[in-house]
């Protein structure tokens, strides 16, 4: 019996690893980008910023959205040369979920149809929340929480019934944050399990319902943004193997060829992310091993590091 149960083990995490992104033609890249509109929020900098020109490359109309005008424009001005057929701008707070909803009525009085949502805004803070004030208020919590969950269930619901006109797809950003515990990003990490709980759920509706509608959640690891790496510093990226650091430009291609592969999930960096997927599963002292490899007293002093160099920055990840 026991024979059986390992070569069960053994052929499912053959099945995962092959499960690896096929490659996109250009004809594709036509069919499925060209003139198609996108609704790409979060994106005045990092990935969405290198999405924008990604989706711009190809010809596609874009509707991009993030808090602050003058990165918009920005990203615009590249999105633009890079051969976007139409760029819009929208700046806009996911802090408040209520009027999210104005994004894709935005999107469609300009456009008239929505082919793409790319859900890829987020606030992202670290530290221990045991040891934390701030991140134990309900006030700070539920900011997060508006930002990084509800505001995504609240333009997925105002979306869905126009992407099932166009038989659209939707790209949710999540982390590995959402499946694996992360001790010193608590409270994020706890966002991203909710986003993961409810768009897998949805997924499976869908497919129940025998939907046109597409849904890839992105299974994201650390990418080596030039911000996070920035504020991160050298003493900060060391904790991060090689083979662990996402490339920005990379993780980006990716995201606009899920919107045609349509894959369940799209896992970046894919080595590294695999590896710590699978150790969660099949290691009892999985807590232990990361507590072994960045001890306590190092991550507070890197995270005392981290919060100096964002401060200087004036830097807060993604909702920009």
């Amino acid at each position: 019996m026991w024979k059986g149960a390992v070569a069960m083990v053994i052929f499912g995490v053959m099945l995962v690893w092959l499960q690896y992104p096929r490659a996109v033609s250009q004809q594709e890249y036509l069919d499925h980008i060209k003139d198609k509109v996108v609704v790409l929020c979060g994106a005045s900098s990092g990935i969405g910023e290198q999405l924008a020109y990604k989706l711009g490359e190809q010809g596609a109309q874009i509707m991009i959205v993030a808090r602050t005008q003058s990165k918009l424009e920005k990203v615009k001005e590249g999105a633009i040369a890079a051969g976007a057929k139409r760029v819009e701008i929208f700046p806009y707070d996911f802090s408040n979920v209520e009027e999210s909803g104005s994004v894709i009525d935005r999107a469609v009085e300009v456009f008239g149809k929505i082919d793409y949502l790319v859900l890829n805004h987020a606030a992202m803070v670290s530290g221990f929340v045991s040891s934390n004030a701030r991140h134990q208020e309900t006030a700070f919590i539920k900011r997060m929480y508006n930002i990084n969950t509800f505001s995504f269930f609240e333009l997925t619901f105002k979306a869905l019934p126009y992407l099932e006109k166009s038989g659209g797809h939707i790209f949710a950003t999540s982390s590995m944050a959402g499946e694996t515990p992360t001790s010193f990003s608590n409270i994020y990490t706890s966002t991203k399990h909710a986003v993961n709980g409810f768009f897998y759920s949805l997924q499976q509706e869908l497919i129940a319902r025998k939907s046109s509608v597409g849904l890839t959640i992105g299974a994201l690891g650390f990418i080596q943004t030039d911000d996070l790496t920035a504020v991160l510093g050298d003493d900060g990226i060391e904790i991060f193997p090689a083979f662990a650091r996402g490339d920005v430009r990379e993780c980006a291609k990716g995201m606009m060829n899920s919107l045609i592969v349509r894959p369940r999930t799209f896992t970046y960096p894919w080595t590294s992310n695999k590896m710590q997927r699978l150790l969660w599963f099949i290691n009892p002292y999985y807590h232990e091993m990361i507590n072994g490899q960045l001890p306590l007293e190092k991550a507070e002093e890197l995270l005392k590091n981290f919060k100096e160099r964002a401060q200087e920055r004036d830097f807060q990840k993604g909702n920009f």
